[in-house]
């Protein structure tokens, strides 16, 4: 006898190729193809070779970049690349299939909560921190008098 596939199991198999989709155009370990440890050098030349310019961010933050040309930053630390960030587009959606997707591969988050009134409106957070051997990766939805920003970052441990 064969079985007729039902309405529910084409539904979870749509999600599934949902989250793997997202997690793939989303991956920590690979942000715009910077890694985590390199020197300056290294990453300011792979940010020419992409055509883009790592430039400082401001003279009052002298560790961190933004990548001109993309949604990318990263902090330097002593002369090494410890972080990149990325902003996403997306919003609550986006956010929890990515969370889902990294739990499965990182193990549970450590999440937190936040919501407080500012000089902009309210300020409100979720945040999934994922902690691993030598760093980590998080995964933020942010919203700001209203205004939703979605972010990832992976770190490295080091001393700044």
């Amino acid at each position: 006898m064969l079985m007729k596939p039902s309405g529910t199991f084409f539904l979870a198999n749509a999600f599934g190729l949902l989250v793997t989709s997202i997690a793939h155009a989303a991956d920590p370990a690979d942000l715009g193809g910077f890694m985590l440890g390199w020197t300056l050098k290294e990453a300011q030349d792979h940010a020419r070779a992409q055509e883009w310019t790592l430039a400082p961010i401001s003279e009052n933050l002298p560790r961190s970049w933004t990548v001109e040309g993309t949604n990318l930053s990263l902090i330097i630390c002593n002369g090494v690349v410890s972080s990149v960030s990325e902003m996403l587009t997306g919003d609550f959606e986006q956010f929890t299939a990515l969370v889902v997707s990294m739990q499965l591969e990182f193990g549970r988050p450590e999440i937190q909560i936040l919501s407080f009134p500012s000089g902009v409106g309210v300020i409100s957070t979720i945040d999934a921190r994922f902690d691993m051997a030598g760093g980590g990766a998080s995964v933020q939805l942010q919203s700001i008098g209203g205004n939703r920003t979605f972010s990832t970052n992976r770190w490295i441990e080091s001393e700044c």
